[in-house]
């Protein structure tokens, strides 16, 4: 085994670990990976096709389609299994990256710089991690499109297939990066063969235009597909295109967008000074046309960001799930990568010249410690210093109420989750949300496809939830420490054994 490959295992591994821990600790308590994990395996379980407690039909709202290909490691792990499922795909679209740069013998500085400083760099570490929510189906657009990048470069066209179309179906904006990532491949493999081609000449090739135009159709039946299921759910599309229109020409809503686009482009700053690097041997026309595919590339993908931020333009957390949001920004970062690996197996790329030891271990910490700066200054939900040192404690993040969260109540709610049958409905509490992973927990927004089986509630129940938590108001309450259960009456023995003292018959 490969050095690079050898440590990218070991360190994806701890990712792994990472995840968990911070899993474990009640760091993940936002809704969306919940959905996820809900309507990966709704389908096994009776349920409508892609279902969820939290906004119910969600095909009506995005193709999220390989989802359904996670089912098996969330039926046996929960959100524990999806994390070693995410990790076992980055580790393999990495391992083959890195093995390919090894194989092809490129210099030490250009495969550790690419792999260490970008690949497992902190943006992509901060992708991958998705602070508050822990796991968006987009995160897979990452090692896919890695994947769908390095097919191209091979004369195995049946996997350049197969991961096109993985691409493609993650979300109905994959058929967009999918695209650009295949028309880059196209432009720099005209430009190996032509050096002295401009890009014009690309542009007018019949091939260009047939791969452009078929891409379109391919776009246009995913959000034609979308529409026709609309009817019956959610028209975002029309939702945004409706908010665009009222604000998209005031100084407020530009000066909003203009602040995340600089943000979105400044988290590239590790990559430009990567290629700007990697470009600077080839000749000049050269170098402009490959800067030219780049840029259209990103471009591209940041207009198509800003249409999609725009449905949630007044909304309190607007910022937060905009252009910086890791569903969102991946999109780009996914692109920016995969462009570099096209790059380098292109016969438009130049060796550059050798260096030493010291100026590759600066060049590599200079790229981690500016995205790990970037990345801080850009989004505020990142982990604090006081959240880590609780995590290395397996403790809940300091800015939990401490009342709820006392270690009995957690033991008591995780001797609960394990006796629950796993496939149960339950109505939790934010910090109790992540110990239900494995089960169909219900959001108070009437969305709910059967009655909840068990409810968790504060005692003081500060946020009404007893109002909304989708259960009927005959359930007995069972109060436990700073909570109260509730239960159906053929679920009350499993909250008679949960309360029972361990080790008491």
């Amino acid at each position: 085994m490969r050095r690079t490959t050898l440590y990218t295992l070991f360190f994806l591994v701890g990712f792994c670990a990472l995840k968990w821990a911070r899993h474990y600790t009640l760091s993940y308590s936002f809704n969306d990976m919940y959905a996820f994990l809900q309507m990966s395996v709704s389908w096994l379980d009776g349920r409508p096709f892609l279902y969820d407690n939290i906004w119910g039909y969600h095909h009506r709202i995005h193709n999220y389609y390989t989802v359904l290909l996670w089912a098996p490691f969330i039926r046996l792990g929960g959100a524990y299994g999806l994390f070693a499922a995410q990790t076992g795909l980055l580790l393999l679209a990495v391992g083959l990256v890195a093995g390919r740069l090894a194989r092809d013998q490129f210099p030490a500085w250009v495969q550790w710089s690419l792999v260490a400083g970008l690949m497992l760099g902190p943006v992509s570490l901060w992708l991958n991690d998705h602070p508050n929510i822990g796991w968006h189906t987009e995160l897979t657009y990452l090692p896919l499109a890695l994947l769908f990048a390095l097919a191209l470069t091979t004369e195995k066209r049946g996997y350049a297939w197969l991961a096109g179309v993985l691409v493609v179906l993650v979300k109905e904006d994959g058929a967009i990066l999918a695209a650009l990532i295949y028309l880059a491949w196209l432009a720099l493999d005209t430009l190996s063969r032509h050096p002295e081609t401009p890009l014009a000449t690309v542009l007018h090739s019949r091939r260009f235009w047939g791969a452009v135009v078929g891409w379109a159709l391919m776009f246009g039946l995913g959000m034609g597909w979308l529409a026709v299921k609309n009817e019956a759910g959610e028209p975002r599309l029309k939702n945004t295109l409706a908010i665009l229109s009222q604000s998209g020409a005031s100084t407020t809503f530009a000066w909003a967008m203009a602040r995340l686009v600089g943000q979105s482009l400044l988290l590239l700053a590790g990559v430009i000074t990567y290629l700007g690097v990697l470009t600077r041997p080839l000749a000049a026309s050269s170098r402009q046309t490959v800067w030219i595919i780049f840029g259209v590339g990103v471009g591209v993908i940041t207009v198509l960001n800003v249409v999609q931020s725009s449905f949630y333009y007044g909304q309190p957390a607007f910022a937060l799930v905009a252009l910086t949001w890791p569903p969102r920004f991946v999109l780009v970062w996914a692109f920016a990568l995969a462009f570099c690996v096209l790059y380098l197996l292109s016969d438009v790329y130049r060796v550059p010249q050798p260096w030493n030891l010291t100026p590759v271990v600066l060049f590599i910490i200079t790229l981690v410690v500016g995205q790990l700066v970037l990345c801080y200054q850009v989004r505020p939900d990142l982990p604090t210093g006081a959240d880590l040192k609780n995590l290395l404690r397996l403790r809940p993040a300091a800015d939990k109420q401490i009342a709820l969260l006392q270690p009995a109540d957690l033991a008591m709610l995780r001797r609960l989750a394990r006796l629950l049958p796993p496939h149960s409905s339950v109505f939790a509490f934010d910090y109790a949300v992540p110990v239900f992973h494995k089960h169909y927990e219900i959001w108070p927004t009437g969305k709910q496809f059967k009655p909840a089986d068990v409810a968790i509630i504060p005692a003081n129940d500060f946020q009404g939830l007893t109002r909304t938590s989708g259960m009927p108001p005959t359930y007995r309450a069972f109060p436990a420490g700073a909570y109260v259960l509730y239960a159906a009456p053929e679920f009350e023995p499993y909250i008679r054994a949960a309360l029972a003292t361990p080790g008491t018959p």
